[in-house]
């Protein structure tokens, strides 16, 4: 049998092991869209640190993956379906104004 250890807030009363699996998948779950943003879209590569560019970046990239997830669960093959045809980007584009 594997020990795991966790820190929480919790009392030892709300820290049951059904609440703590349910924190663990909220986390993960954070993680792979994070992943996916920054695997997929770059998103750690971005420099514009000034004003609202950060936020602005966040909300297109936000944006792009909520199209982008409407054409296919896999972000990458997503993005194949377009890589060849702009024109198909932009018309899907157009319909989410």
């Amino acid at each position: 049998m594997e020990i795991i250890h966790l820190i929480t807030s919790l009392s030892a009363e709300q820290a049951s092991p059904l609440v703590l699996l349910k924190f663990n998948r909220e986390h993960w779950g954070i993680e792979i869209m994070h992943r996916h943003k920054d695997v997929t879209l770059g998103e750690d590569g971005y420099t514009n640190r000034s004003d609202n560019a950060p936020r602005n970046v966040f909300t297109i990239l936000c944006f792009v993956f909520k199209i982008l997830k409407s054409v296919s669960p896999s972000l990458t093959r997503a993005i194949e379906r377009f890589q060849d045809d702009r024109n198909r980007a932009i018309r899907l584009f157009a319909g989410f104004y």
